[in-house]
């Protein structure tokens, strides 16, 4: 029997639901950073609106979506069979997301019975390779070392944010200057921002967040005038390195399946194909 519930408290949700999102943890790893995100504010006493919904029958677990509004509704593995019921429940709720984040198949899936049920059309914004890895192919050395971001480099690191924004990310997903600034701060406070630094210089960055057990590599950034150098594989190697010597078991990022310069870049220090991620951009039409 199909049964859909909603929650809205991470612990509860993943202590039902944990042990399936962990069996992918790559194609899940942004649930379940939402989730940990989510039990540290509430740690902190701060107010936390993240929501979750879920498609179940008797074996378990058969769809989960999760959001932090206003932004994007993630969708972990599925069929693309199984979307139908809780999309039509989430439209019912009149529930209002800028795009759709999940494995290439059941985002499609899900956009397509979203616009036939709300009116909302959408394009397929970002196509995207998961990659995890566990061993690091390390690259020759270079010129140069890596260390974590310092707070007098924020500024420097938003202008980075901002750009690697502009050039990866949807209009919904773009910062202003104050949010960038933030960002930046609050990466480099928690220790998250490495850079690529030659002769106190920096000329790359990798940002590092995830799970308990698997590291997400992300805002992987170099600035056009640094490019061509091998910067990038360079701190993203050495990041990655740094995760797994600290004890993570896993590694994982998303590329950009369109370029196949970072694909490469990847691939050649050890990252392997997991599968595939699509987002989905919705138009701005009201639902019906």
């Amino acid at each position: 029997m199909m049964q859909i519930a909603f929650e809205n408290n991470p612990k509860k949700f993943l202590s039902k639901h944990g042990g399936y999102l962990h069996q992918y943890e790559a194609e899940h790893n942004l649930i379940l950073s939402l989730c940990q995100a989510a039990e540290q504010k509430i740690a902190r006493g701060e107010n936390c609106d993240i929501r979750f919904a879920t498609l179940s029958n008797d074996e378990g677990i058969i769809l989960a979506t999760a959001q932090t509004p206003p932004h994007n509704l993630v969708l972990s593995r599925a069929t693309q069979q199984d979307v139908q019921p809780l999309a039509e429940m989430l439209a019912k709720q009149h529930t209002h997301f800028p795009g759709i984040v999940g494995p290439s198949d059941i985002a499609a899936s899900f956009a397509e019975t979203w616009g036939s049920l709300t009116g909302q059309k959408s394009v397929e914004y970002m196509d995207q390779i998961i990659y995890s890895l566990t061993k690091v192919l390390m690259p020759p050395p270079i010129q140069g070392l890596m260390r974590a971001a310092k707070p007098g480099e924020a500024p420097l690191i938003a202008g980075w944010i901002r750009s690697f924004a502009a050039d990866a990310l949807p209009k919904s997903e773009q910062l202003s200057e104050a949010d960038a600034l933030k960002k930046a701060e609050d990466v480099i406070k928690a220790g998250r921002m490495a850079v690529w630094d030659i002769g106190g210089r920096p000329v790359a960055q990798a940002a590092v967040s995830g799970t308990e057990n698997v590291a997400r590599i992300s805002m992987v950034y170099t600035p056009p005038e640094e490019r061509g150098h091998g910067y990038a594989k360079a701190v993203v190697a050495h990041l990655s390195q740094q995760q797994l010597d600290a004890g993570k078991t896993m590694c994982c990022l998303y590329a950009d399946a369109r370029n196949p310069v970072s694909n490469s870049i990847y691939r050649k220090i050890g990252y392997e194909f997991v599968g595939r991620s699509s987002l989905y951009v919705l138009d701005k039409q009201a639902a019906k």
